[in-house]
């Protein structure tokens, strides 16, 4: 699943503004002026400066202050990207309303969306379950990532396979399947 063309492109338009404020507040990378202008972009690049967003979400805040007057829904978007997630996750299957993700630190299990392509779009040759660093953000009434996401090429066993899918069984039978957060 993806979010619809329109939400996909919202996405865009409020990400890079807010890459490009932490960019020239915090100096991170002197060669990506104007990412919300760019036409292709390093990846790479891109994540030094949205790992220092990440690193403290309460330059969020400033950013939203020092907008003028954009929509609520808008800023509610972006605020609510103080409640992200990082880490390690194991991506343990694809769903049609989404892919489910299996965090490495506490097992908690998330379904996410992708943003323009689905997660079975992007990883199509992958061995699942597939290990990978990622943020995880609300965006309206779904989970997505920032897109800046770093897979591991290793491949896990049989034995962990079978127990990742065992903790995925039991999230969605005890309802602690996390669509939102």
């Amino acid at each position: 699943m993806t979010l619809s063309t329109e939400d996909g492109q919202l996405y865009y338009k409020l990400w890079f503004p807010l890459l490009d404020y932490v960019n020239e507040k915090y100096k991170v990378n002197e060669n990506l002026a104007k990412m919300a202008e760019a036409k292709s972009l390093n990846p790479n690049e891109v994540k030094t400066v949205a790992d220092k967003l990440w690193d403290d979400v309460t330059v969020i805040d400033e950013y939203l202050s020092s907008l003028g007057d954009i929509p609520q829904e808008h800023k509610a978007i972006v605020s609510g990207w103080k409640r992200r997630i990082r880490g390690r996750f194991v991506l343990e299957r694809h769903l049609k309303k989404g892919s489910i993700f299996i965090s490495m630190d506490d097992e908690k299990v998330y379904q996410v969306s992708g943003i323009i392509s689905s997660w079975e779009e992007m990883f199509p040759y992958g061995p699942m379950p597939l290990m990978l660093d990622a943020t995880f953000m609300p965006f309206k009434d779904v989970i997505i990532s920032d897109g800046l996401v770093m897979p591991y090429n290793i491949m896990l066993g049989r034995n962990m396979t079978k127990t990742f899918k065992e903790v995925y069984m039991a999230a969605k039978k005890s309802g602690r399947l996390q669509k939102t957060l």
